[in-house]
């Protein structure tokens, strides 16, 4: 019967996975909503309804809970900018897809950009710090590959420095992130993308013209 058949799914165990995924989820929901400083792991199992023990099942430590949640934001980003780059498409297009579905993720999860922030800005090194590292490294990279793509065609002068280029394309999804949360939410935050893409798209234009580069200051790297 149907409805006994969907009494069992809804009955069915949890795996250890899915566990694990909804106690990442819960994290980026609490860093959302009250900051990643304010997280305990009392906290975390008020806010899945389960004891502070059955997460250490799952997690050895707090660490380690951290370390999947940043796992998870690195696959989520790659999964958004692979889903963003149509093979067909111009790099450019494929630049304002990816900055789209960048935007429209954190959107979906305002949790992620406060985590991220949080973990760049502590002092020191740790496991999670180098993971955030190397995470926004492997974004920067591939932005860099679409922004030499572009000049390649013609779409972006050849003088555009790709470095500055990246970093100004990432920092301008940090500047929506910080308006939204001026503005008391996240609801009008993918609305906001494309007009932004298209005001970095004039800067981008306006370093030079193609075929006749332009002297350009270096990112640090």
């Amino acid at each position: 019967m149907p409805g006994h058949a969907a009494g069992k799914t809804a009955g069915r165990r949890k795996s250890a996975e899915e566990r694990r995924l909804g106690i990442v989820q819960a994290v980026l929901d609490l860093a959302g909503e009250r900051g990643p400083d304010a997280i305990t792991t009392q906290a975390i199992a008020e806010h899945i309804g389960v004891t502070q023990g059955a997460l250490f099942r799952h997690f050895p430590d707090k660490q380690a809970m951290w370390l999947a949640v940043f796992e998870w934001v690195r696959a989520a980003l790659g999964a958004s900018a692979d889903a963003a780059i149509d093979p067909k498409a111009s790099p450019l297009a494929n630049l304002e897809g990816v900055f789209c579905a960048h935007v429209g993720l954190v959107a979906e999860h305002p949790g992620v950009p406060r985590a991220l922030y949080h973990e760049l800005q502590t002092v020191g090194d740790s496991a999670v710090r180098n993971a955030v590292r190397a995470m926004v490294g492997d974004y920067r990279r591939r932005l860099l590959r679409l922004f030499e793509q572009a000049k390649a065609t013609g779409e972006l002068p050849t003088g555009l420095d790709a470095a500055l280029a990246t970093v100004l394309f990432i920092g301008a999804v940090q500047g929506l992130v910080i308006q939204a949360a001026l503005a008391g939410g996240e609801a009008g935050l993918a609305r906001s993308a494309r007009p932004m893409f298209a005001l970095l798209l004039g800067g981008y234009r306006g370093t030079g013209t193609p075929g006749r580069p332009r002297r350009t200051t270096r990112a640090f790297r």
